[in-house]
């Protein structure tokens, strides 16, 4: 058998370039679809862990802003107990100071002007004594007591016998106010 070539050397050569550009061709497309499939891929990854991102967001806002709004709450209720501090702190109760006044006067002794002064830690007292020695008795129980002291007690207070116009002033100890019950 003979074999016959007819195909020139150049044409060989072009059918052989041939063959390699159609394998080229098809390992390109193959690459191309490779890759659109790989970018398909990732597109839906990158929406997916985009939308898990938005809600893990989305819940994290939610959180903080129920934090935000109980932490201003938390802060306005502190602020009003600081208010209600201060004012307990600062309250005297004035009634044992009248009841401890009121211990030291007999039924002899009208009041007619009390004035106490905080500012001054000072109290004042007018009124009338029906006899001298309830008026000393008086006296002599302010300096004895806890919350009053340096007592001032005019000379003038004791010339009568009867039914003496008297004026005193005394300082006064507020902390041992809050100490009597």
């Amino acid at each position: 058998m003979l074999n016959l070539n007819l195909v020139s050397q150049e044409l060989k050569q072009e059918i052989r370039l041939r063959h390699v550009y159609k394998m080229f061709k098809q390992a390109s497309y193959i690459l191309v679809i490779i890759t659109i499939f790989i970018a398909v891929v990732m597109l839906v990854a990158k929406i997916i862990l985009q939308n898990n991102f938005n809600k893990i967001v989305e819940q994290t806002t939610l959180i903080t802003k129920d934090s935000q709004g109980q932490n201003s709450k938390i802060r306005e209720i502190n602020t009003h107990l600081s208010f209600v501090e201060k004012i307990q702190d600062g309250f005297i109760p004035w009634s044992y100071l009248f009841k401890d006044l009121a211990g030291y006067a007999n039924s002899d002794i009208n009041f007619y002007l009390v004035k106490v002064n905080k500012e001054k830690k000072e109290i004042e007292l007018k009124g009338i004594a029906k006899t001298r020695e309830s008026l000393l008795a008086l006296k002599e129980g302010l300096g004895k007591s806890a919350i009053f002291y340096d007592l001032d007690f005019p000379m003038k207070n004791i010339l009568e016998k009867n039914d003496i116009n008297f004026e005193m002033t005394a300082k006064l100890k507020l902390e041992n106010i809050k100490e009597i019950k």
